[in-house]
C-alpha cells in the first residue's frame, strides 16, 4: 500500500472548497519532519512536552564557544531525529557554525548562523537521505 504524504504547512482552506491537498515524496516528508523537529521549542506541542529541539533552551547563550554550540546542536538533533523520525536510521548530523552581519531597518545585526546537515538511510527503500538547512541564534555573538 502507497504511504501519502502532505506538504507543510497544510492549507486547510483547500479541504473546506474540497480540493486536494498537495502531497510530498517520503524524502520530502522526511525533511519536513526534521525542519520541524528543529524550529519545534520543547514544551510547545501540548500533547508531548519532549517533543523539539532542546537547542532553544540556550538559544541567548552568548558566551558559549562555537565548538560548545555545536555540539549542543549535534546532540540535540540527533537526539530528536532518533526519538521521532523513525523513518530514518544511521542518522548523522554536522552542523557548522558562522557569523553574520545581516542588514536591519536600522543598523547591522551580528548573528550566530548555524548550518545544519542530516544524512541517514531512509529505513522503508534503504535510499540516501540528505537534509541541509540553516538558521540564525542569538541577537548578538562574539567569538
Amino acid at each position: 500500500m502507497k504511504q501519502q504524504y502532505y506538504k507543510l504547512p497544510m492549507d486547510f482552506s483547500r479541504i473546506l472548497q474540497k480540493q486536494d491537498l498537495p502531497d510530498v515524496n517520503l524524502e520530502e516528508s522526511v525533511g519536513q519532519h526534521i525542519q520541524l523537529l528543529i524550529t519545534t521549542v520543547l514544551g510547545e506541542n501540548k500533547d508531548d512536552p519532549q517533543y523539539g529541539c532542546q537547542l532553544w533552551d540556550s538559544d541567548f547563550d552568548i558566551r558559549a564557544s562555537n565548538n560548545e554550540v555545536k555540539e549542543q546542536v549535534e546532540l540535540s538533533i540527533r537526539a530528536s531525529i532518533n526519538r521521532y523520525e523513525k523513518r530514518l536510521t544511521q542518522t548523522r548530523v554536522v552542523a557548522q557554525i558562522s557569523q553574520e552581519e545581516l542588514m536591519g531597518i536600522s543598523a547591522k545585526k551580528v548573528k550566530k548562523k548555524i548550518k545544519v546537515t542530516v544524512t541517514g538511510v531512509l529505513a522503508r527503500n534503504k535510499t540516501e537521505f540528505h537534509y541541509s538547512s540553516f538558521f540564525y541564534v542569538s541577537p548578538l555573538s562574539y567569538d
